[in-house]
């Protein structure tokens, strides 16, 4: 590397889902059922179109607290995608957690803009969660699978147990101060 400055680590998490299904408005036909496998159209004020979302609870390995984490699905398709009209609304609706959009996703690779982190770790927590959209909604096995986070990279690997995702998070950053 000549003119940039790159720093790398590997974290290792636990991923664990909790549901799934869509942001709906509050009043919406079934708001709030949750189906078997925990499929639920989640009631959430100002919601006006239903996008996709996936819910998770991530800590990094030997911490005992979690993090809960949303990623929504605004990648291109049919209709146009509520997501990002979606975003302040579930932000405001879950104060305490991170929303990752999830704007587009190939096989091993996916690219996502996420909302304001306050604690260290959380951004490799949210790489690891879109990593495990990939895995389990697409079955993506691709070891790793790249996620591209604003405007860090993360490769993820992951190994699925019956109710959780354990996730390897390698991080090769590059500082915006230390580029030519």
């Amino acid at each position: 590397m000549t003119a940039r400055a790159a720093r790398q680590h590997a974290v290792s998490a636990q991923v664990k889902p909790i549901e799934d299904g869509f942001l709906v408005p509050p009043g919406h036909p079934g708001a709030g059922e949750v189906a078997p496998g925990r499929f639920v159209m989640l009631p959430v004020p100002g919601v006006e179109h239903s996008p996709q979302f996936f819910r998770y609870s991530a800590a990094l390995q030997g911490d005992p607290s979690t993090s809960e984490f949303f990623v929504l699905i605004a990648t291109p398709g049919g209709e146009p995608s509520g997501a990002p009209q979606a975003l302040p609304h579930l932000e405001r609706a879950f104060p305490s957690a991170t929303v990752a959009l999830l704007l587009d996703a190939r096989t091993g690779w996916a690219r996502a803009r996420v909302s304001a982190l306050k604690d260290a770790g959380r951004k490799e927590l949210a790489a690891g969660c879109v990593a495990a959209v990939l895995a389990g909604a697409s079955w993506d096995e691709s070891d790793p699978i790249v996620v591209d986070l604003d405007e860090e990279h993360f490769a993820v690997s992951l190994v699925h147990h019956v109710d959780h995702w354990d996730a390897v998070v390698d991080t090769h950053r590059v500082d915006a101060a230390d580029s030519p």
